[in-house]
């Protein structure tokens, strides 16, 4: 079952599931599978390093050691931000209201997309889907963060629509400022070579 977001908007909620969307919905996909001479499916597995042991899937972790070598467990970790000041973990998006704020077409190009959803209506007596595709029409793009799970980072998020549909389109904005589409002529100045002739000689 599809997890549902509760948005909010000048005083209206919006329910919506989310279904990813990626290329195997679009295009398809190919697997294989490969038998062994008595028809068994064969599983991937690694060798280790001193090349006595065979370790299929599951055999392998990740863990996380001090300085001194002792396992430590991940929820006795602390984040801190660079000067050392704790993080906030911040909840799931799934888990709370999600404020929207209009966005301009600037601010949504500058967007290194990681992930795309189809937002699905959830159905109720309100029209809510309506509501939303009007706020769509009016403002072209709203705008939150995101959190797919609890975390101490946020990603940036944006709603926009087609003809058919409502997506949002999940990354981070770019640190980099869009100046145009005309290339820019950089005038270079002739620089003068003073070395000598390469004497082949000197081999």
């Amino acid at each position: 079952m599809a997890r549902a977001l509760n948005f909010t908007l000048n005083q209206q909620q919006f329910n919506f599931e989310i279904q990813k969307v990626d290329r195997s919905k679009i295009y398809g996909y190919t697997a294989i599978d490969v038998k062994d001479e008595k028809g068994s499916s064969c599983n991937l597995a690694s060798i280790s390093d001193d090349g006595l042991h065979v370790l299929s899937k599951g055999c392998v972790g990740y863990t996380t050691m001090t300085q001194d070598n002792r396992h430590i467990a991940t929820n006795q970790l602390k984040m801190t931000d660079l000067e050392g000041v704790p993080l906030e973990k911040k909840p799931s998006s799934f888990d709370t209201a999600i404020a929207l704020e209009p966005a301009t077409l600037q601010e949504f190009l500058t967007l290194n997309v990681k992930s795309v959803y189809q937002l699905d209506y959830v159905a109720d007596e309100s029209n809510e889907e309506a509501d939303l595709i009007s706020q769509l029409d009016k403002h072209k793009v709203l705008k939150f963060l995101f959190n797919y799970r609890a975390d101490y980072a946020q990603d940036n998020a944006f709603i926009i629509k087609n003809s058919d549909a409502v997506f949002m389109l999940v990354g981070n904005l770019s640190p980099f400022e869009f100046i145009g589409l005309e290339q820019q002529a950089v005038e270079i100045d002739d620089v003068e070579d003073d070395d000598d002739d390469f004497d082949f000689g000197m081999l």
